[in-house]
């Protein structure tokens, strides 16, 4: 990722979506390193429906992937 990132042959969202995928991923490995497991921090519920927790760097790995389906 980090060298298609560099290329820059792709259009500014592609770019935008790369930046958030390689992002979410070093932010999990850091985790991952430093404490031996990815902290999932952010747990939503309503009622009885219960969405699994998940943390911002997953977040920006969906949102990143989600930009390039669209783009």
């Amino acid at each position: 990722l980090a060298y298609y990132i560099i290329n820059r042959k792709y259009s500014r969202i592609t770019g935008i979506a790369l930046s958030f995928i390689l992002g979410g991923a070093i932010g999990n490995l850091a985790d991952r390193l430093l404490f031996g497991k990815v902290t999932d921090f952010i747990d939503w519920y309503y009622k009885t429906h219960h969405w699994p927790a998940f943390n911002v760097a997953d977040s920006f790995i969906c949102i990143g992937v989600t930009l390039l389906i669209i783009e």
